[in-house]
């Protein structure tokens, strides 16, 4: 609920982790015994969010963006103004006469009579349960490919952060690959997260 507010007419805002961050948490600046909120805590939240269907993120343009799920069930708004935001395949158009809510999304009570742990993806596959970081966790050829078109470097030392931080906290993930290139993005070894230009990217030098 700490998102809606500062969402368009339409459910969606700006997804990067240190920009909500600050806008969430404006206090919490780590003084007089306050806990200082970072970016990759943000950044576990929202793959809660989602992993829970309460969110969906999505990238446009290179612009990490958010969209609340089911959000015309929870907000009821008379003449919604023209949206702020993309929505997932990069328009601007106006959704409010057009909700998107899906009601297998949506069951009753709790265990096992909430969401429906068979939720079809968009392949059709059946949605698969988060679980604690595997074992042999390590990068994959898709971050890999991932992180060369965007620029990024020093994987290794990244996954080591990554990998520490997830065991030390915790965390679980259904897409081990997509949290990890998300905590690359959002930098979360603190190595400094602009990209690097790519090699196909630099301009050829002539004599």
């Amino acid at each position: 609920m700490m998102l809606w507010p500062i969402c368009d007419d339409h459910g969606r805002t700006r997804a990067g982790s240190r920009m909500l961050a600050r806008t969430l948490f404006p206090y919490d600046d780590g003084e007089e015994g306050l806990v200082r909120t970072t970016g990759s805590d943000v950044s576990a939240w929202l793959d809660e969010l989602e992993g829970e269907n309460c969110i969906r993120r999505y990238e446009v343009d290179g612009s990490q963006y958010l969209e609340i799920c089911n959000w015309l069930k929870h907000q009821k708004i008379d003449k919604p103004s023209k949206p702020q935001f993309p929505d997932p395949s990069g328009t601007t158009r106006d959704t409010s006469a057009t909700p998107r809510e899906d009601s297998s999304l949506e069951g009753k009570g709790k265990e096992g009579k909430g969401r429906e742990t068979s939720e079809k993806s968009p392949s059709g596959e059946s949605r698969k349960r988060k679980t604690s970081v595997p074992a042999n966790f390590g990068i994959s050829d898709r971050v890999r490919k991932w992180a060369s078109e965007r620029g990024f470097t020093r994987l290794e030392e990244r996954l080591e952060h990554f990998v520490g931080q997830a065991r030390a906290k915790g965390y679980a993930y259904v897409d081990w690959d997509e949290a990890l290139m998300n905590a690359v993005r959002d930098d979360w070894a603190k190595l400094g997260n602009a990209p690097q230009a790519s090699p196909a990217s630099l301009p050829e030098l002539r004599a």
